[in-house]
């Protein structure tokens, strides 16, 4: 094991990016200067791989750098340009939720590693793909999609977050033992593949690497971040952060996702310049 090496697990959303969907120059330089050191930088995200490729430009995202997209369950090595380890959910099993919440009357949308795939060439799509900007497909019926490598199921609604509680509720039991599911914010109800989360990413990539999990740091802003807050050696919430993942957090930065908070914990704890 590699125990002089550290690992920073950042979430993207509210952590990494500004709210106006940038990373500031502070979280930049720190990021640069870690990984120049030799320290390991990867982002941790429900986002699909492309969709985090185009935000990160402004990043040197080469050597030492890693995107663990569909919440850990797709890990990427940027080097290397080579995804080094993938999982998908039953495609059969997903094809009936998706069926499922269409039914509802419910925006509903599915991903494969090259975008996404829906029933419904909607608003919702739209105004889902201002942040998105991911390629898409219309498709008259989801029997389609038998066959897909499936990676994350997403209900949308912008208006009543209620209803997508309700709808979560009617068929807890249905998907309970295929799926995980959460909201990775209001407007956004996700099903995973069972036992897929960001901690076990953070698990995984350690031990890929031969770096002991307690030189890992996770930072994220959300519930669906807790799970990494938890397997990480230090688990770091944003100050701008949802109260449980706060209470699941060892540390809470003093800046916030506008204000270099990641720079904040690489300053502290890796590059120890604080």
């Amino acid at each position: 094991m590699n125990s002089e090496k550290k690992i920073i697990f950042v979430d993207m959303d509210d952590t990494l990016l500004t709210t106006d969907k940038k990373i500031c120059s502070e979280n930049i330089e720190a990021i640069n200067k870690m990984v120049l050191a030799g320290h390991i930088f990867a982002i941790n995200t429900g986002r699909p791989l492309n969709a985090v490729k185009k935000l990160v430009t402004g990043l040197n995202m080469n050597k030492n750098c890693y995107i663990l997209s569909f919440h850990g369950t797709n890990i990427y090595d940027c080097e290397k340009d080579k995804i080094i380890h993938a999982d998908s959910m039953d495609a059969s099993e997903s094809i009936k939720i998706l069926k499922a919440i269409d039914n509802e009357g419910i925006h509903s949308q599915t991903f494969t590693i090259d975008g996404i795939y829906t029933t419904r060439d909607d608003d919702v799509l739209k105004e889902y793909n201002k942040y998105s900007d991911e390629p898409y497909k219309i498709v008259d019926d989801y029997d389609e999609l038998k066959g897909l490598a499936l990676h994350k199921i997403m209900a949308i609604d912008f208006n009543n977050h209620g209803r997508l509680v309700k709808f979560q509720e009617k068929y807890a039991n249905a998907t309970s033992k295929n799926f995980s599911t959460f909201f990775s914010c209001p407007e956004y109800l996700e099903y995973t593949m069972k036992g897929a989360d960001k901690g076990n990413g953070v698990r995984f990539l350690s031990d890929y690497l031969g770096i002991p999990v307690s030189n890992t740091i996770a930072c994220g802003d959300e519930r669906n971040d807790i799970s990494m807050l938890r397997a990480a050696g230090l688990g770091v919430a944003m100050i701008n952060g949802n109260e449980e993942a706060k209470r699941a957090a060892d540390y809470i930065t003093r800046n916030n996702n506008n204000n270099g908070g990641i720079a904040e914990v690489i300053n502290k704890f890796i590059l120890k310049t604080e």
